[in-house]
């Protein structure tokens, strides 16, 4: 665990910026809707108009459907202004003091300072090109970009913040921010044309009939949403344990145990794994391929600690109920001391930490800390939890930090890992 008494790291910084992407997420989410509105709206009326035998509703279901021209246009125009919120960094070229600490971040320029706490952040990293930087993500979808002279000054903050590879996982998105939103605004509009060419050879004009014109919507919207779908930029996640990828039909998960090798190819990643496996291939930018590689490599130099302590084994589930389990775990604290079992509660803390370990024994760790009353349980589980790329062990170390252990939640939680 980090040190309490870590001193902050200061360094002035000649750019701090912001980029909006939680706006730009918005905005792209809500770009398709002045095309998707006039066509829902227009294929209400056409069902309306045959329930109720009015011919002046078909009327204006084609009054109301050409406005998804306009509708069109002003997509665009909202994707665009989201694309320039999630890719444009806004700030002033003037200095700024920096000071990094365990409590937060503080940027200080002339008389004025604002303060971040740490539990904003959600993680970290450094980027070198085009100019050496750090990117925080804060919660809110908020960037903050400081601009730094050396990739050293990138990873002291960074460890000074304390989310470094070993305390904090980090979630990277790879390809162009626009591409999901260009495959949104212009696939709906094309996939509407195609099926309503191929529909209207069956009966002319597709309103005219009900079954038709529901057919034309929700085969255009199914298209454009996997379209869209398909789309979508793969995320790489990577933890204390090892790394996740998930692309927009799949998800891969690289225990560090399994990872072999890290190379960066020009634009390209590819992470090799043991047993013949093919290796994970990932497209990125040169300066991100280069950047998630050595955090890579060094969240997986820190996976391999030392030998498990003796007797951890007893912290596993071994196919027992949850009730099961955490009875017999009780039972190693029934007399007031756990190091009966012959673990010390280094030994517990280490196997916590130990990406090496088993899900089901680091999670009976943290239940067993919890059980305990080891002072500041809570905050080593949430560290743990806040590290690790694997999504369930993650859920079930923080139902486990909580003050009561919701033994269905964990069960849930363990099921779907």
């Amino acid at each position: 665990m980090p040190s309490a008494s870590r001193p902050p790291f200061e360094l002035t910084s000649p750019r701090v910026a912001w980029r909006y992407e939680a706006v730009g997420r918005v905005l792209g989410g809500v770009a398709l809707l002045p095309i998707v509105v006039p066509f829902v709206g227009s294929t209400m009326a056409v069902v309306f108009a045959e329930v109720l035998d009015d011919g002046s509703l078909k009327r204006a279901a084609f009054g109301t459907l050409a406005l998804v021209l306009v509708g069109v246009l002003l997509a665009f125009v909202l994707a665009l202004v989201s694309a320039l919120l999630s890719t444009t960094a806004f700030g002033l070229r003037r200095p700024v003091r920096v000071s990094a600490g365990a409590a937060g971040l503080r940027l200080a320029r002339g008389a004025t300072e604002r303060s971040i706490p740490r539990a904003t952040i959600v993680s970290g990293l450094v980027l070198t090109e085009p100019r050496v930087r750090v990117e925080l993500h804060l919660r809110g979808g908020r960037v903050l970009e400081v601009q730094v002279a050396r990739e050293r000054d990138g990873e002291r903050l960074l460890a000074a913040l304390r989310i470094g590879p070993a305390e904090r996982r980090v979630a990277v998105s790879l390809g162009g921010v626009n591409r999901e939103l260009v495959a949104g605004c212009v696939g709906l509009p094309v996939f509407m044309a195609l099926w309503g060419a191929a529909l209207g050879a069956i009966s002319r004009p597709i309103f005219g009939s009900a079954a038709l014109a529901v057919a034309w919507l929700a085969l255009s919207l199914g298209s454009a949403w996997l379209f869209r779908r398909a789309a979508r930029r793969t995320e790489v996640v990577v933890g204390s344990d090892g790394v996740r990828v998930e692309r927009p039909f799949s998800s891969v998960w690289l225990p560090y145990t399994e990872l072999t090798a890290v190379q960066a190819r020009g634009d390209r990643l590819v992470l090799s794994r043991r047993r013949g496996e093919p290796a994970v291939e990932l497209e990125a930018g040169e300066d991100l391929t280069d950047a998630l590689a050595q955090r890579i490599r060094e969240a997986h130099a820190s996976a391999v600690g030392s030998a498990a302590p003796r007797c951890a084994e007893a912290l596993e589930r071994r196919g027992r109920d949850l009730a099961a389990w955490l009875d017999d775990l009780r039972k190693l604290v029934s007399a007031g001391d756990y190091r009966a079992t012959a673990l010390s509660p280094e030994d517990v803390l280490h196997t916590l930490d130990d990406a090496d370990s088993p899900p089901d024994r680091r999670l009976g760790a943290a239940l067993l800390l919890r059980i305990a009353g080891y002072p500041e349980a809570r905050d080593h589980i949430r560290v743990a939890a806040e590290a690790t790329a694997d999504d369930a062990l993650r859920a079930a170390l923080e139902h486990a930090a909580e003050e009561e252990v919701d033994d269905a939640a964990l069960a849930r939680a363990l099921r779907r890992g």
